[in-house]
């Protein structure tokens, strides 16, 4: 009521707001984003009222200048996500934003927007842009480069020369750091002083161009400045500091200075928060003499990575007790980042880790009495946090730089400060299991991606002729075929590397949970079959000590873990050096152009080095009736089911029945110990991709009992295989159709190629006479959801199995990834002959297994233990006998 008893009318905030937004120019909001709420960190202020405008609502993508406002909308949050390192946020953002995002590419390629439509192309440049960061931030360098190019011919062609200059930097920079990851991967020298000279160039072309275009690049901007002018010099800023770091980091920190104080005169005339708290970053860091002010001035920026970077900095150079508790503080914040799309830590490893190592720096340096306990476990924190959020480039850099390490650390912590007791070798277990980062293998297995369609380029090579072995055929590599065309193998497998990386990169894991009962299970599941046994194989050092403060150093080394009838021993380390010795005595083993297969004297080393330390504990209690060994490292490669003992000439395999599998967490919780006996049917369907000729004969095929009608066969058909088989192309349609009938079992036949390659990535199988078949393709490209026993009948089809990062790579990941059951793969080039006999002993013993009611049970891995104790029998000599045993059998 008014004084006067008269009604008072209330403001209507709601009207207010929706008078608001009916006059807000959504259009011109996107536009100005850069310049008037990205440069004064305000993104969630311009994200806040694109919201109440309803500029993220769906619609047909026809409207283009709607389609256009959502994916403007969208590419602001990417901003705000990159700034905030919130890469898993961005992610998610680029994902739903992507249809409308190529919608409107389309159209500009096609030349269907109109001419006027200036909103439409800068919101296509800026998205692409916006795309690139993220992915650069992820470690995808390539992929950053090819979204940045886009972005820069867009805006090129659509002559948004406003936008030009930081589009180009940004291309620059992904570019340079492309070429560094290839370097460094060669073992090659990064060329900075080229790097340094292109930027140059850009610098001088971005001033033409402002010059041409009225911006004044040498006096002092204003943010009263036309909008275009202020993001043309934001751009040139941009380009300024990356050459003043490519500077710093080639040693010349002088001139790095020199630049970085106009680059950030530029930002502080344009009062740009980000830019300016990157330049004072870099000023911290090449002027030691006055690094304290600078961290102390980024510590009051408003970009909170940079006040992280500060506090992190500013206490290593207080060091002492006052240092050290405000770092652990800082650790203690990292830790308490709650999971989720919006977490920071996991995705930000290298800031994580670099804040362990600076706890170390200042604890060594304390007294031995003040130093802190808790630094493995801060080092495991770490660790575990990659687990939160799972993009592929990025997972794969933090596993071998910084996570690994660190559990190898702890590993040898518990193998060298335990007790000996059965909860001190769990723990070691679990440890190991944790390290191996295995559960990434088997979430990519889960995450069932729908199957792509054949690549986009292949590649033909000349077949050229292959060398006589001993007068028996193998399918074997042909002769080494010319430089030009090896270098074309490798350009081939790192852009399907590419299109994989990306499949999951754009469908992160948002986590990779460890199972702390894992030794557990692993005794339940020897107790609960009956003559089980399990090695599992790893690896540990410690070169800083156990405690990474003080202590002598552990070298090294191999460990293994037995587990028989519940009972988990742990056995004496052996040096790593022996192990990567024999992996080399493998490996020149199998280069040996006269007989390409692992020499007697290597199979005895295997055993020595690899069984023997184990056989007392594996025999406890009598012969095991199914060992199963899990490899680490270079184990991948070294053919454990042909070792031999001392007073033995028939191969373990002969010995014991066998098989492998690629970690405990796989072979146990994920079940696939229960792909050692599976139900047959007579129904069931045998697909086979054959590349053959007089060398790969596919002669397994045939005579297997299978009916014709059963078998679907892309490629050459084997001679004696009849009836009314299903005939298919042997090429990536054909992979298609035979995906498309779930085949209970898959074969390939035919010849592989392994070519060297900086992670390792080198198999591949032949496809018909017009392209070849990667690791990546079977993973993106083939499916078998129903399968039971997939053979990989291509020479040195095991091999690349390791990685820096302990995980599983090769054909056996992917193999693992399309859902295939049991895997058989060679580890050499192997008699044509041998293969043939194993995988059709096999498949008969499959079909010879289903009774009357047409159903029965198989044991792959008696059937194969059976077939090589026949091979062991027919032949007198050691080295007749490892010829003859081609498989390694994978559960």
């Amino acid at each position: 009521m008014g004084r006067n008893g008269d009604t008072a009318r209330e403001p209507d905030p709601g009207s207010a707001i929706s008078a608001f937004v009916d006059a807000l120019d959504v259009e011109d909001l996107i536009m100005r984003f850069d310049v008037d709420f990205d440069v004064p960190m305000q993104q969630s202020r311009a994200i806040g009222m694109l919201r109440l405008a309803e500029a993220y609502e769906p619609g047909p993508q026809e409207d283009t200048r709607r389609t256009a406002r959502r994916v403007g909308a969208h590419w602001c949050e990417i901003v705000r996500a990159d700034v905030a390192y919130e890469l898993l946020t961005g992610l998610r953002l680029i994902e739903a934003s992507r249809p409308d995002a190529e919608y409107l590419h389309g159209q500009w390629e096609r030349g269907e927007l109109h001419t006027p439509d200036v909103f439409s192309r800068y919101v296509i440049a800026r998205w692409f842009d916006g795309v690139g960061r993220i992915q650069y931030r992820l470690g995808s360098f390539t992929t950053a480069r090819l979204s940045f190019e886009t972005a820069v011919t867009v805006a090129e062609t659509s002559n948004l020369w406003w936008v030009l200059p930081d589009l180009r930097s940004n291309h620059a920079r992904a570019r340079y750091e492309e070429q560094n990851q290839t370097a460094r991967a060669g073992d090659g020298g990064t060329d900075a002083a080229s790097f340094i000279s292109s930027l140059e160039e850009l610098r001088d072309a971005i001033a033409r161009s402002g010059a041409s275009h009225g911006v004044d690049t040498e006096g002092e901007p204003s943010p009263e400045s036309p909008r275009e002018h202020r993001e043309f010099l934001r751009g040139y800023s941009n380009a300024l500091h990356n050459l003043a770091v490519a500077l710093g980091q080639s040693g010349d920190n002088r001139r790095s200075l020199e630049v970085t104080a106009r680059s950030l005169a530029i930002s502080e005339g344009l009062r740009d928060e980000y830019r300016i708290a990157q330049s004072i970053t870099n000023q911290a860091i090449r002027d030691k003499g006055k690094s304290v002010e600078h961290f102390a001035r980024l510590r009051d920026t408003r970009w909170h990575r940079g006040r992280l970077i500060a506090r992190q900095n500013l206490a290593i150079s207080t060091g002492g007790a006052e240092g050290l508790k405000e770092l652990g503080r800082l650790l203690d914040e990292l830790d308490q980042d709650v999971p989720g799309a919006g977490r920071r830590t996991g995705m930000d490893v290298d800031f994580h880790a670099y804040t362990v190592q600076g706890y170390r720096k200042v604890a060594r340096t304390l007294p031995e009495e003040e130093r802190p306990d808790d630094l493995l476990r801060r080092q495991l924190r770490m660790a575990k946090s990659v687990r939160a959020a799972i993009a592929l480039p990025l997972y794969k850099r933090a596993y071998a730089r910084h996570v690994r390490p660190a559990y190898l650390q702890a590993i040898a912590d518990r193998v060298c400060s335990g007790d000996g007791s059965r909860e001190n070798v769990e723990k070691v277990l679990s440890l190991v299991e944790e390290s191996s980062g295995r559960e990434l293998l088997d979430l990519l297995a889960s995450s069932q991606p729908q199957p792509l369609g054949p690549p986009s380029r292949s590649l033909a090579l000349a077949e050229p002729p292959r060398p006589a072995h001993d007068g028996e055929k193998r399918r074997g590599a042909p002769q080494p075929v010319t430089g030009q065309e090896e270098e074309a193998l490798r350009e081939l497998l790192a852009e399907r590397e590419r299109a994989y990386e990306d499949r999951f990169m754009h469908h992160p894991l948002t986590s990779a949970t460890h199972d702390e009962d894992i030794a557990h299970r692993l005794a339940q599941y020897t107790l609960n079959h009956q003559g089980s046994c399990v090695i599992r194989y790893f690896r540990f050092a410690a070169p800083d000590g156990v405690k990474g403060t003080r202590g002598e150093a552990v070298p090294d080394s191999l460990g293994m873990v037995v587990c028989r009838e519940g009972q988990l021993t742990i056995l004496p380390p052996v040096p790593y050096e022996l192990v990567a010795g024999l992996a080399r005595q493998v490996s020149s083993d199998l280069s040996d152009d006269s007989d390409p297969t692992p020499s007697e004297q290597t199979c005895r080393r295997v055993w020595d080095l690899l069984v023997a330390p184990a056989w007392e504990a594996v025999c406890r209690g009598g012969a095991p009736t199914h060992l199963t060994l899990i490899p680490t490292d270079d184990i991948f490669a070294i053919p454990l089911h042909v070792a031999l003992a001392p007073d033995d000439g028939r191969p373990l395999a002969a010995r014991v029945p066998l098989s492998q599998s690629v970690s405990v967490a796989a072979f146990v919780t994920h079940g696939r110990h229960l792909l050692k006996r599976q139900l047959v049917e007579a129904n069931d369907d045998l697909a086979a991709l054959l590349v053959t000729d007089t060398d790969a004969t596919g002669g397994e095929m045939v005579g297997t009992g299978w009916p014709a009608e059963h078998i679907a066969v892309a490629g050459r058909v084997p001679e004696g295989l009849s009836g009314p088989v299903r005939l298919l192309p042997g090429d990536w349609d054909g992979i298609a159709e035979l995906t498309a009938c779930k085949p209970e079992f898959f074969v390939y036949a035919g010849h592989g190629r392994y070519v060297d390659t900086s992670e390792g990535y080198g198999p591949l199988l032949r496809l018909g006479d017009s392209d070849w078949v990667t690791q990546f393709d079977l993973a993106l490209r083939l499916s078998l959801p129903r399968n039971k026993l997939a053979i990989l009948g291509a020479c040195l089809a095991g091999q690349g199995m390791r990685s820096e990062g302990g995980d599983v790579l090769g054909f056996m990941r992917s193999l693992i990834i399309s859902g295939a059951g049991a895997v058989g793969v060679p580890l050499w080039e192997v008699l044509d002959s041998a293969m043939v006999a194993t995988v059709r002993s096999l498949l008969r013993q499959s079909r010879e297994a289903v009774g009357a009611s047409g159903t029965g049970v198989f044991d792959v891995v008696e059937a194969l233990h059976r077939h090589y104790r026949q091979v062991a029998g027919d032949y007198d000599d050691a080295a007749a006998r490892i010829k003859r045993l081609p498989l390694a059998l994978y559960l």
